[in-house]
């Protein structure tokens, strides 16, 4: 039998370790800074790598884990919900990749049943295609982002070391500014961005908000009236500057707001017209917004998106061996069938089944790539398929890439094989899943 004491002595060690740094967390969260502060998994990390054990296998496992799972993100659309697991016995993370417009305000919800153990949750921003620059990081199970701009973030979730669990994260976005037009909806605009104007000569700068005539012109974001006035396109006009940014509402019917006035969100700033250019037209709002030149209004306003469903398939089987139920099953880098397969597993194959969303599951293959595969190809890898006889210097290993056998068999003994991946066969061995290597 090959018992690890080494690795039992520095689990106990972690333990204690892990204590301590989340206490370091925690307090690190009551100063007041005047700095931008580590995230929550950095002080965790610094804590680990100042210890005695900062040369261990697990600790550099679980650092790398997190390090890599920014290279291997899963494409997501918002919203979005997935459920993951994790594992005690090995380190892991996961990453998905986000593309943000201007004016939105995600939403990055971690739901757990067992909150004795810290999750840790960090927004990066992918630059240039290559740098990862973090942005912000969860306070404790909520994290929140505000994009000024259109770009590809990515959110990485890791776990502490040495626990185990699930955990469903939900993804979700609001519109960062109010609608312009009182009692009106994103269903009310007629003109988008971009739209040809004077038979293509220029393009629509902002959308237009059909209303009754009359109908408050409200402020969509807290600020300050810069001016008001008329002008042949425009019309009466008002000028909102918020947030850094100019804000610019057209063809009002009449002007209420006062210049420099100070408002609040929802102050009424004029009413609904056709003056200006659009007098031939039925009234509506032109609405626009400008920072250092114009950019689409549409994301700032549009409504919230929905909340995304459960995911359809079996629960029971996160966390556990599966195995392909069909005569082949192709491995996707998403969940959809839009993209060509990692690759295709024959009947029998394992995977370690990690997360689902929709009707697909997320899985690792024994050699740890990853993918998704849906859900109607796998069934638990637990009906035996066949009874194997052990020979002398057969080896059973508890991972099916370590080089180290948990146990060389000597007598014989009858086994169940429940599943195989390349010339490895997943067997039960005395109520554990083990992975065997015949000597024959």
């Amino acid at each position: 039998m090959y018992i690890n004491l080494e690795m039992k002595k520095t689990t106990v060690l972690i333990v204690g370790l892990i204590a301590g740094a989340a206490l370091l967390v925690q307090s690190c969260r009551t100063v007041k800074r005047t700095f931008e502060p580590d995230s929550p998994r950095e002080i965790y990390k610094k804590a680990l790598l100042d210890s005695k054990l900062a040369d261990k296998p697990m600790i550099r496992e679980w650092i790398q884990a997190g390090d890599s799972a920014l290279y291997r993100p899963v494409e997501t659309a918002i919203p979005h919900k997935a459920t993951v697991t994790y594992f005690k016995d090995e380190p892991v993370a996961y990453s998905w990749k986000i593309e943000m417009k201007e004016g939105r305000i995600l939403h990055a919800r971690m739901s757990r049943t067992d909150t004795t153990h810290q999750v840790f949750l960090d927004l990066f921003a992918l630059d240039d295609g290559e740098e990862r620059t973090r942005i912000t990081s969860a306070k404790d199970s909520l994290l929140h982002y505000k994009s000024d701009r259109t770009h590809t973030v990515l959110l990485r979730m890791q776990p502490e070391l040495l626990v185990s669990g699930s955990l469903t994260l939900s993804l979700t976005d609001q519109p960062s500014m109010d609608f312009p037009v009182a009692g009106a909806g994103v269903g009310d605009i007629k003109s988008f961005w971009g739209a040809p104007r004077d038979g293509g000569a220029r393009r629509h700068e902002g959308v237009d908000i059909f209303a009754d005539r009359g109908t408050p012109v409200v402020a969509a974001a807290e600020g300050r009236v810069s001016r008001t006035g008329t002008s042949n396109l425009g019309g009466n006009i008002v000028w909102l500057r918020a947030s850094g940014r100019s804000l610019y509402y057209a063809h009002l019917d009449s002007i209420i707001a006062g210049q420099r006035q100070r408002v609040q969100v929802g102050d009424t700033l004029g009413l609904v017209g056709n003056s200006g250019n659009a007098r031939t037209t039925p009234p509506h709002l032109h609405f626009g917004i400008y920072d250092h030149g114009a950019v689409n209004p549409f994301p700032f306003i549009d409504a919230p998106s929905a909340t995304a469903d459960n995911p359809s398939v079996d629960p029971s089987l996160l966390g556990a061996w599966g195995r392909v139920q069909n005569a082949k099953a192709n491995i996707r880098p998403l969940p959809s069938t839009q993209d060509p397969p990692v690759t295709s597993l024959n009947r029998y194959a394992a995977v370690r089944i990690l997360g689902a969303t929709g009707a697909w599951y997320q899985v690792e293959l024994p050699d740890k790539r990853r993918g998704f595969v849906h859900g109607s190809l796998l069934e638990p890898a637990d009906r035996p398929l066949a009874t194997v006889t052990t020979a002398s210097g057969d080896s059973l290993f508890e991972h099916f890439s370590t080089r180290h056998p948990l146990l060389v068999t000597a007598p014989p003994a009858d086994l169940s094989t429940v599943a195989n991946y390349g010339n490895k066969q997943l067997v039960r061995y005395r109520n554990r899943l083990l992975w065997m290597v015949s000597s024959r």
